[in-house]
């Protein structure tokens, strides 16, 4: 539950603080153009001003001051607000009360200029200012009007969209960063988890050792005894009683074999390496099932392909691929060899019901068995084999019924 969460804490740790880093250099960015915004039509306003206090003011001195500064309106208001001159049409009209700040027009005609970001035209925001202009006695006789539009603060919009690509690329270097943690965690996830098999496998490899060890000396002495038994008394012994020491010597060959198992699993298998021909171990091998299992057919497609190995070790290997899936009930196996790239390919699938998928990735642990009585040794001992030959043992998956066993080993001379 735990490494599931990382990513998502990690995404969300890395959108929080890169959403703080950009609101805030849009904040900064923002108040520094808002400054200069006003500091250029505060400039403007009071420059016009004094000039209009100079001469009369007409609408094309208005112009010339409204297309000097890129504004969108500039005009003269009266004390009772009516327009007294206007750049953009005739004067001697009420001001629209909508568009017109009446409080901040009053604090003009007190001296008191004001600019300030005030009404909007749809998507349109516009910056307003109001500037007394004084009368010959020094008194403000009207107060001039700016109106800055898309000409003038056309920046803030720009800071506007910069900002939603902050967000956007927040929300990208988020997912991003939860991406990554998520691999960084599943490759932790399995680490931890090979480190764990590792040391499964190493305690079960310890356990097997002392298991044989003490089991092997006990079996010798039954298997000598029940002989010893029936050597002596053989011939006064009954049918049955001849057929449970029979059943008893075969006991101690299973168990002998268990054992034996079992050191394979906590020892490295001894090899001895000869050329041989691969197509006459899968032969062997398939020769045995036969005389096993004579309800199984085994197709056989493998080339003659020299390889180096110990061919003893190698027919096991054979031997349980094919027994295994005897054993699952399949009724047909077909066994496919070929050479490429100086590899020796082996692919052995069957009609059986298949690999449990809460199996398979554990397939090759020890004592991993989806079969009711079996040991789970096979198939480790089989890899370790395969292994110990240079060469890899994989279950593979091709969309069909049944169960798919690739071998490869490097063929003699490669």
């Amino acid at each position: 539950m735990r490494r599931t969460l990382v990513p998502a804490v990690a995404a969300l740790l890395g959108l929080a603080g890169s959403l703080a880093v950009t609101f805030y250099l849009h904040r900064a960015a923002a108040t520094a153009v808002d400054g200069l915004l006003e500091a250029r039509l505060r400039s403007a306003g009071e420059t016009a001003a004094e000039l209009l206090a100079r001469s009369p003011p007409t609408s094309q001195g208005l112009r010339a001051v409204m297309e000097a500064n890129g504004l969108e309106g500039t005009y003269l208001l009266s004390p009772s607000l009516r327009i007294e001159a206007d750049a953009t049409g005739p004067g001697g009209r009420a001001a629209d009360l909508l568009r017109v700040d009446a409080a901040r027009v009053a604090q003009a005609f007190d001296g008191r200029p004001s600019v300030a970001f005030g009404f909007s035209f749809g998507k349109l925001e516009v910056v307003s200012g109001y500037f007394p202009v004084r009368s010959p006695d020094g008194r403000p006789g009207s107060v001039l009007a700016l109106e800055g539009g898309k000409a003038f603060t056309s920046a803030r919009g720009d800071l506007r969209r910069a900002l939603w690509i902050g967000v956007a690329l927040s929300l990208l270097a988020a997912l991003g960063l939860g991406f990554v943690a998520l691999r960084w965690s599943r490759s932790e996830a399995q680490r931890l988890e090979a480190a764990e098999r590792a040391a499964r496998g190493d305690l079960l490899a310890k356990l097997a050792a002392m298991a044989a060890h003490e089991i092997r000396n006990p079996l010798g002495v039954i298997r000598g005894a029940v002989e010893l038994v029936r050597a002596r008394s053989g011939a006064a012994l009954a049918a049955r009683d001849q057929q449970a020491l029979g059943d008893a010597l075969g006991e101690v060959d299973r168990l002998r074999r268990l054992t034996e198992d079992l050191l394979d699993v906590s020892r490295e298998p001894s090899l001895q390496r000869v050329p041989l021909d691969l197509a006459d171990v899968v032969g062997d091998a398939a020769r045995a099932l036969a005389s096993s299992f004579p309800g199984t057919e085994v197709r056989l497609q493998v080339p003659s392909i020299a390889v180096e190995g110990d061919p003893v070790r190698l027919r096991q290997v054979l031997a349980n691929l094919l027994q295994n899936a005897a054993q699952a009930g399949a009724r047909s196996i077909e066994v496919r060899g070929e050479t490429l790239r100086g590899t020796a390919h082996l692919r052995i699938g069957d009609d059986g019901p298949g690999i449990p998928a809460d199996l398979r990735h554990r397939l090759f642990d020890a004592f991993a068995t989806g079969r009711a009585g079996g040991r789970g040794l096979g198939l480790a001992i089989a890899r370790r084999i395969v292994v110990r030959h240079g060469g890899t043992l994989e279950a593979a998956e091709d969309g069909g019924p049944g169960a798919v066993f690739e071998i490869q080993l490097p063929v003699q001379g490669a």
